[in-house]
């Protein structure tokens, strides 16, 4: 198997399945439209890290004038960029994602804009990383029929379990066919409503999907991570289609799991690996000869750790313009701005200690997760506001805190 492993990448790079991703997560990029297409914004407010915490969340739109008391859209022509992990750990999930979509149908209508990027948090909940997911998320997506939708699930879960029997897995379905406790604390009220809610045709899944990882606005990269300066890519359009063609194409693999009963429908990540991996590992020694046609897919699944989406140099979770020492970053930063056409970099991902909206290299590069969920991190909610050439940090509790522009940032209007 570890041979195999190691030959994937050549596979995959033929398989019908892999360009077929590629190809429709070319044309989702070059479809949508690009945040920096026409006009600049004349006021921008990002937004970072959610998860959840809904009070604070409104706290902060309110704060900066973008919603009112009935939580309707109030920024006229004004850009609010959200960047991304709206999700997990906070139990308000669906009413923070229900919000973001709203404000994004109804910022147009006076001209504004909302611009909601893809986080890690996001990305995993599409794939099935469900660590962050708590027991009160679920129950956000728990109906009347939960309770029976747990019992089908455990019988069409056990009737997959012994078609494989034999197949050197770990799992051994239990005798008496019950559910053992485990598993139903594993799967709480609503967890396979929330499965279907994030899955491709889910209307969460949906909208995560058209969403992109990076956006060029008003002469700044926003991001939820960050761009590692050493990171090889070709331009933002680059880097935000590969971040696409790795989510289309783990559906297509799922998807193709699926259908060739390799894994089950409502396994989490980890148990889809770790079955995928008991099942190819059977398949290659006992088990029947000929045409295993899920191969490539199981291949790509596989091989996640080569996937830039999950990769520590993400954009999605690069950590290293909140961490590295501004001296080791400074020479290849620049290089990056000036190569991308951006005068800044607006990112969260990494909460800042200070709890407030804080700038490094020169203010070149934005940190703005403050630990909005309280109950988690301690922190507030914050935004940075940026208009003609002004940047100023907000915080619900505090005083707006101008911070200097980065240098070539727009001047500030005599005029106004």
């Amino acid at each position: 198997m570890n041979a195999d492993v190691a030959r994937k990448d050549a596979m995959i790079n033929r398989s019908p399945l892999t360009r077929t991703a590629l190809c429709a997560a070319a044309a989702v990029i070059l479809l949508a439209a690009s945040p920096s297409a026409g006009p600049a914004p004349s006021r921008v407010v990002a937004i970072g890290d959610v998860h959840g915490a809904f009070d604070e969340f409104t706290a902060i739109l309110r704060n900066v004038s973008l919603i009112d008391a009935g939580r309707n859209w109030t920024g006229g022509a004004a850009t609010l960029v959200q960047t991304g992990d709206v999700v997990d750990r906070g139990a308000k999930v669906r009413e923070c994602l229900d919000l973001v979509m709203n404000l994004q149908r109804q910022a147009p209508r006076d001209g504004g804009a909302v611009i909601a990027l893809l986080g890690n948090h996001e990305v995993m909940n599409l794939i099935g990383d469900l660590r962050y997911v708590t027991p009160e998320i679920f129950r956000e997506f728990a109906t009347p029929d939960s309770e029976r939708r747990r019992g089908d699930a455990w019988k069409e879960y056990l009737a997959f379990l012994r078609s494989h029997a034999g197949h050197g897995h770990e799992i051994v379905p239990p005798a008496d066919g019950e559910a053992p406790k485990p598993w139903m604390d594993e799967h709480p009220p609503g967890f396979f409503e929330h499965r279907d809610a994030f899955g491709p045709q889910g209307g969460y899944g949906k909208w995560i999907r058209s969403n992109p990882a990076l956006a060029d606005v008003a002469g700044g990269l926003f991001v939820h991570g960050g761009v590692n300066p050493g990171l090889a890519f070709k331009d933002l359009r680059e880097l935000d289609a590969r971040v696409a063609a790795d989510i289309a194409g783990f559906d297509a693999a799922w998807k193709a799991l699926i259908d060739a009963r390799v894994i089950w429908r409502y396994m989490t990540f980890a148990e889809a690996v770790r079955f995928a991996s008991e099942e190819f590992a059977w398949r290659q020694t006992e088990g029947p000869v000929g045409v295993f046609e899920a191969r490539p897919s199981v291949l790509l699944l596989l091989g996640y750790k080569s996937w830039l989406t999950l990769s520590a140099d993400s954009p999605l979770w690069y950590r290293g313009l909140a961490t590295e020492p501004e001296s080791k970053l400074e020479a290849s930063l620049t290089a990056m701005l000036r190569k991308l056409k951006v005068n800044y970099i607006v990112s969260g991902h990494s909460v800042v200690a200070s709890k407030t909206v804080t700038a490094r290299f020169d203010s070149r590069v934005f940190l703005i997760d403050t630990g909005m969920l309280g109950e988690v991190y301690a922190g507030r909610g914050s935004a940075l506001e940026i208009q003609d050439g002004r940047f100023i940090a907000h915080r619900v509790d505090a005083i707006p805190q101008p911070i200097p522009a980065p240098a070539g940032a727009k001047p500030p209007d005599p005029t106004r």
